[in-house]
This record gives structure tokens, sequence and C-alpha cells, in this order.
């Protein structure tokens, strides 16, 4: 079974039958619907970076520097006016991805502890003022897309992208495809191996596994999905910017997977959900939100020292 705890499947039982229903209740109010889609794509993007860290041991500041490159990477390889299928080039943009991640991984990962968190934060920043500086690419301002992509397959078309509803829904699959994907990944004999190298480097590499390899594919895999995710965040709000790529946004994700439970992957999602849920209700509660919600993930981090998706084993364990 792919999901061995039982908190982890009741968990993720509930989440996807109450996310099918959502837009059934709101279908008059496109703005939660929205709210909800980027919740989703987060959810992805904290996935992602929660398989690096968790799982396999690379803690990391510049994971944005992937999220922001999805949605660049679309802008630059489709035509402007022109609606290309969505899958295709969804595919061309993650074998990209792949490709740049392979590039920096091969770098960064001559490095280890503090000094990998340095040097993957400083690759991402110099791609952020790259785009910030570069007139070509919208500087600043960014990118615009003005014709989303069409869905077809075989000549069937199931999703218009336009349609705030049916771009929930494709955000919906994304993350149950990411989260069958890395619990795949973890079950096999490839997963057990990157486990094991992160627990125990000196023994893994004495059994005579190469380390490098395994933690440079994962790399590569972790950053593909965060570049998949900056994809769909770019369609959804029709643009991309330096912003994407700031170190902020990677200390932001991995804020939502302590919160969620390091590690769980599933915990991701929950972390997910309760920061933006906590972000909008103290931006509507006060001009100082920000003060109370730094108060609230100190005291979240200190009383769930396993993150939520702890608490949420220990309370069925009772």
């Amino acid at each position: 079974m792919i999901f061995e705890k039982r908190t982890e499947r009741i968990f993720l039982a509930i989440f996807f039958v109450i996310a099918l229903c959502i837009p059934l209740f709101l279908e008059d109010n496109s703005f939660f619907v929205g709210k909800a889609t980027t919740i989703l794509i987060l959810a992805v993007f904290v996935m992602s970076l929660d398989f690096l860290v968790g799982r396999v041991g690379l803690v990391t500041l510049g994971h944005a520097l992937f999220y922001g490159l999805g949605g660049y990477l679309f802008v630059i390889v489709t035509p402007e006016y022109e609606a290309v299928n969505f899958w295709i080039y969804a595919m061309y943009i993650m074998g990209i991805s792949a490709l740049v991640a392979l590039v920096v991984g091969v770098v960064v990962l001559r490095t280890s502890g503090i000094y990998f968190i340095m040097i993957t934060l400083a690759i991402s920043q110099m791609a952020y003022y790259f785009f910030f500086d570069s007139l070509e690419f919208g500087g600043n301002d960014g990118l615009f897309i003005f014709m989303k992509p069409e869905t077809s397959i075989f000549g069937l078309n199931f999703l218009n992208l336009d349609n705030p509803t049916h771009f929930y829904y494709l955000s919906l699959l994304a993350v149950l495809v990411t989260l069958l994907a890395i619990k795949i990944i973890l079950r096999s004999r490839f997963g057990r191996i990157v486990e094991a190298s992160r627990l125990n480097p000196e023994r893994t590499e004495a059994l005579g596994y190469n380390i490098f390899a395994f933690r440079l594919i994962s790399y590569i895999i972790g950053s593909t999905l965060a570049a998949y995710a900056g994809l769909l965040f770019a369609l959804q709000y029709g643009y991309v910017n330096p912003q994407f790529m700031t170190w902020e946004m990677s200390g932001t994700a991995l804020v939502m997977s302590i919160l969620g439970g390091m590690g769980t992957i599933y915990g991701a999602i929950l972390g997910t959900i309760t920061y933006e849920g906590l972000q909008y209700f103290f931006e509507h509660m006060s001009e100082d939100w920000m003060l109370f919600m730094g108060g609230a993930i100190i005291l979240m981090v200190l009383l769930l020292r396993k993150g939520l998706a702890g608490y949420l084993e220990k309370l069925l364990e009772k």
C-alpha cells in the first residue's frame, strides 16, 4: 500500500472528498475558487520542497528558482498569441527545467549543510536579479500570458483553462499526481537508498551506492515538480515576474512544510492550507496582521514539534 499510515489515509480521503466538492458550493464565488486553486498550486510546490528537505536531507533556500523558471519558460517558448497544447508544453517546460536542475545540482551538491543552503540561495538570487534587470523579460514588471493553453487529448477537450472551476480541478489533479509520484518514489528501492543516505551517508556509501548520483536525481525530481507548480501559478494569474524567485518564496514554502510536518509529504498539503488560512484571517482582522501571523507560527512550531501531521497521528493513536 502506497499510504502506510492510517492518519495519512484518513486525512487524504477527507481532503480529496472536500476538495472535489468545493467548486460545487462556491460556484457563484470566483474569488474563493481562485484562492482554493492557489492553495492547491502552492501545495504542489511545498510537497516538492518537503521531498528534498524532509526525505532527501537537502535544505535549500533557492527552491523558488525553479518555481519562477516554470512560468518564465512558458512565456519564452510559446507563441505570444497562439493557444498551445498544455500537456505538450508542460512536458517541454519540465524537461528544460530538469536540464537546468541537472546543471545547478552538479554545482550545489558539491557542498553540504550551511554551504549548500548559502549556494542555493545565491544562485536563486542571481536568477532573480537577472530577470529583474532584464528589459527583454519585462524587468520588475515581468511578462504577461495573453493566451491560456488548450487541453485537448486526441481531439477531446475536457478542460477550459479560462474557466476558474476547470482550472481548479486541473490544480487538484496536479496535487494528486505529485503526491502519488513522490510516494511511489519513496516506496521504491531508489527511495529507500535516498532515505538511507540521509540517515547514514557513510554506511550507505560503504555499501557501494553513489550518494551524489542519488541526491542529484532527487534534486532534479524536486526541482521539476516546483517548475510545474510555477507554470500553473503563472497560468492562473496570467503573468510571471521575478518575485516568483525570491528567497522569501522559498522561506515561506519551508515554513509551510515545517507547520505541516517535515518529511510526511501529505503534511505539506496540511501546512499550506493552515498557513494560507491564517494569513487570510489575520489580513482581514488587523492592519498589523504580520505581527499576529508571526506569533501564531512561532506558537505552533513550539507546541507542535512534529507539525500538524504529527499531532494528528498522536490524536488518532489515542
